[in-house]
């Protein structure tokens, strides 16, 4: 009987060991937007900060081209975000790729009293047959749109493909 209650108890306490983490963890869910742009004629600036919604942002993105969109749904703190769009394509100087590839990390910082929310990673600007970029992107603030803050914010810009890295964070209700 004793072993029975003892063996009980270490369950419940291994069980509350393995559980409590996951409930210092839940974050809110949250849902991540990337863009990646890149100049499409010489005189475009990339701004740091982009105030209004999705269509304010493209809007102002007038001078530069897409080349990622991507929208994480239910992103939770500690996530790993990979993204990645390239092309294989031959050439007669060989066999080139061309593309973006991303390693992102979410981090949910928010306290009962104020939202924070951190998005920082690794991310390669491919060209085989030129110069690969290896962009380090610190962690950065993301503005939340559910607080109102409709805004995206650049994490990264390489001068020398003229490609930027934006991105922001929300519920999307």
């Amino acid at each position: 009987m004793r072993f029975g209650r003892c063996s009980f108890f270490i369950t419940l306490l291994f069980t509350q060991m393995l559980c409590a983490p996951l409930l210092l963890t839940a974050a809110e869910i949250r849902n991540i937007n990337f863009a990646v742009f890149q100049k499409s004629t010489p005189e475009f600036e990339f701004e740091p900060i982009v105030l209004g919604r999705f269509s304010d942002f493209i809007e102002a993105m007038n001078g530069s081209q897409v080349l990622l969109l991507s929208h994480t749904k239910d992103s939770i703190d500690g996530d790993i975000i990979n993204l990645q769009q390239d092309v294989l394509r031959e050439s007669s100087e060989g066999l080139n790729d061309i593309g973006i590839a991303c390693t992102l990390t979410f981090a949910d910082l928010s306290t009962e009293e104020d939202t924070s929310f951190e998005l920082g990673g690794l991310c390669k600007i491919i060209d085989s047959l030129n110069k690969n970029v290896t962009a380090i992107i610190p962690m950065a603030s993301l503005p939340d749109t559910d607080q109102g803050i409709d805004a995206w914010v650049e994490l990264f810009e390489d001068e020398s493909s003229g490609i930027a890295f934006y991105a922001n964070v929300g519920t999307g209700e």
